[in-house]
């Protein structure tokens, strides 16, 4: 017969939950008071032996059942609301997910060694102690905002994990650590789980020791003292005692795993030790239950840790959420001078490799982002780390450097425009859906030709989505000018990218004086233009339309797609034909015998996109785009930008808001899905 696995909330060792929602088995482990679900787990977890004698499954030495139960001993009497958001809560057939065996195992072995555990009295003092000695706890929230608008890198340290087996099992956490403070991370996460993750507390203890280079904790001249992270599977206040006692600065919270009011109990603990905890969520659900307890540093594991499966648009569908309700976390926001920094701080917590990815999630206001495995894999971690590009400006001088060397665009989708919006709830169906460009019509022979008064609606309601009151300005560095012209381009995109963040306003122009559409932009407020004529690349600069210009280039085919001119030919001539003064160059199909181009409906060979971009200019296309086959253009052309109008719409003029939401969805899906090869 096992111990009642809700002993250790009870034992001296063990500091009890200090509201209603303690648990109510008997001391005795009488588990009559619950009957079917560990029952009925178990039964599914059954087997039989060479015998045919029914065998349980064992974890880690422990039945099913035992882990099931252990589960249940951590939930409080009002479990079907404080635990709905729990995988397999309340289903008594539920097969535990591997994140629940790693919990449930963890809660015994705390119960089954808990005769050796130290009080929490003793270490409340040894915390004291520690910290008065080597320098006091670092607040997880300020730390990650002082590095605006640098992104906040937490460097992991782990031998090992369920999903990848053995990562490095000689790594010291010790030397690994100063490793990564070195090279600038600012916060060190540091697994303490054993048997799945080869994790201990020493090893916590010898990290926060070996980046503390004085007895009093403060800063060195090579680098600020670094956040020490305990990665843990927490059920219960004792482990976050336990991690103050041995040096963490803030602890690991998984709302998956963890009943709603046992993390407000959590969560009220550390910062009664003086910690702000990381508290870790996946999908709406677990971010309900996370910012009811109280949480301000939200960590999104990109990973489902019951199937294993990734998914990093999981943080772009988070920052979404937060946004719509008014949740203030923007990064950016860190560094502006004003009297108000967010009160919240939104984490991407795995799956990150490259620069690319860091970048992807600096533009949605991300403040840190979590990289372990490839930088414990990595033959050389500093170099790994210095190649993340977390300062900013880093970034823009990689992207600088690519275009100088003539090197290829491979950098993926990160613009979509929905084109063609005629009124207010259109153009918010857009914004809802992540468009970062919306375009109105001012060309006088498009069925879709706005007036001043509809754009000027648009305008007020893509401002007031995007919580601004003004024209946003896209600002270039100031060496942009001088730069040849494709570098030029491809400096300007990636200020584009930081510029539409949220979303902008583009007034298209087909051969219309520069008079009249700084008239327009000037009345509508519009963002940006679009030339869609004959104008010629110098009339799209800032300087003659008063706002960043696009340039869209026609490539002539007949009616069914198929071209008139050799694809090389056409890269040759549009690559000679380019200058500095555009924004960015959109490529759309021109029907060849029309005198116009654009609103044609049909694709052009995408393959002289994809030829230009090898040549290291990035570009948008349009032409024929649709949601069926916006995956295809994505994925085997990957443009830096695509545009669609008349794909999306159930007549002219009038979007279909289901397709709208397919289609930029579609993109987004399909850009990560492109990016995994690169």
């Amino acid at each position: 017969h096992h111990p009642p696995v809700h002993q250790p909330f009870q034992s001296p060792t063990m500091a009890p939950r200090t509201d209603a929602s303690s648990p109510s088995s008997s001391a005795n482990g009488d588990s009559s008071s619950s009957p079917a679900k560990p029952a009925a787990a178990a039964a599914a977890a059954a087997s039989t032996n060479d015998n045919g004698a029914e065998t349980e499954e064992l974890i880690m030495g422990y039945t099913h059942s035992q882990c099931v139960a252990a589960l249940r001993s951590i939930e409080g009497p009002n479990s079907d609301v404080t635990c709905r958001h729990i995988f397999g809560h309340g289903n008594p057939d539920h097969r535990l997910s591997m994140l629940q065996k790693v919990t449930a195992v963890r809660i015994l072995d705390y119960e089954k060694n808990k005769a050796t555990l130290t009080p929490i009295d003793d270490l409340k003092s040894q915390a004291a102690e520690f910290h008065a000695a080597h320098g006091p706890i670092l607040n997880l929230r300020t730390i990650v905002q002082s590095k605006s608008p640098s992104m906040c890198l937490a460097a992991e340290f782990k031998r090992a994990s369920p999903s990848k087996g053995v990562i490095n099992p000689s790594a010291t956490a010790s030397g690994q650590a100063v490793t990564y403070a070195e090279s600038g991370a600012s916060v060190i996460s540091v697994l303490t789980e054993g048997r799945w993750f080869q994790g201990s507390l020493d090893d916590l203890r010898s990290a926060r020791l070996a980046t503390t280079t004085t007895t009093k904790g403060q800063s060195s001249s090579k680098y600020p003292r670094p956040a020490i992270l305990r990665k843990e599977f927490v059920f219960g206040r004792y482990q976050i005692y336990e991690a103050a006692a041995h040096g963490a600065d803030t602890i690991l919270l998984i709302v998956a795993v963890t009943p709603a009011d046992l993390l407000k109990v959590l969560i009220d603990t550390c910062r009664e030790v003086g910690m702000e905890p990381l508290v870790e969520v996946h999908g709406q659900s677990e971010l309900d239950v996370a910012l009811n307890a109280g949480a301000r540093v939200i960590g999104v594991n990109n990973r489902n840790l019951h199937t294993f499966q990734m998914d990093l648009a999981t943080t772009d569908r988070t920052a979404e959420e937060l946004t719509q309700r008014g949740i203030k976390f923007d990064h950016h926001s860190c560094s502006e001078e004003d009297d108000t920094i967010p009160e919240y701080v939104l984490c991407s917590l795995s799956g990150m490799s490259s620069p690319t990815d860091v970048d992807r999630y600096r533009q949605i206001g991300v403040g840190m982002c979590l990289i372990g495995e490839s930088l414990m894999r990595a033959a050389d971690p500093a170099a790994a780390i210095a190649g993340l590009c977390l300062d900013p400006a880093d970034y823009e001088k990689k992207m600088m450097d690519t275009a100088a060397s003539g090197g290829a665009y491979t950098a993926g989708t990160k613009i979509v425009k929905v084109c063609g919006i005629t009124n207010a709830e259109d153009a918010l169906v857009a914004c809802r859906a992540h468009a970062n460009l919306i375009g109105v019509i001012f060309a006088p022979k498009s069925k879709r030709c706005v007036t001043v008064e509809q754009a000027t609606e648009v305008v007020r309601v893509v401002r007031d989505f995007g919580e601004r009151s003004g024209r946003v300005d896209v600002a270039y560095p100031p060496t942009v000018d001088t730069m040849a012209p494709v570098q030029s381009l491809l400096v300007k995109a990636r200020a584009l990218e930081e510029a539409t963040r949220r979303p902008l306003v583009v007034g298209v122009f087909q051969n219309q004086p520069a008079e009249f559409i700084r008239e327009i932009v000037e009345k509508c407020g519009i963002d940006m233009v679009q030339l869609h004529g004959k104008e010629g690349m110098a009339a799209a600069s800032r300087d003659i339309c008063s706002v960043p210009a696009l340039r869209a280039v026609d490539i002539e085919t007949g009616h069914d797609g198929t071209g008139t001119v050799p694809s090389a030919d056409a890269v040759q001539k549009i690559l000679d034909a380019v200058t500095s003064d555009p924004a960015a160059i959109l490529l759309d199909t021109s029907i060849k015998g029309n005198k116009e181009g654009g609103g044609t409906g049909v694709t052009f060979d995408w393959g002289i996109a994809e030829q230009l971009q090898n040549r290291g200019l990035p570009v948008i296309i349009a032409g024929g785009l649709k949601p069926d086959n916006v995956e295809e253009a994505v994925t085997t052309t990957r443009p830096w930008g695509i545009d669609v109008s008349s794909g999306v719409e159930q007549s002219p003029g009038k979007k279909s808001h289901e397709d709208v939401r397919k289609f930029v969805g579609g993109a987004r899906d399909a850009a990560i899905e492109a990016s995994k090869g690169f």
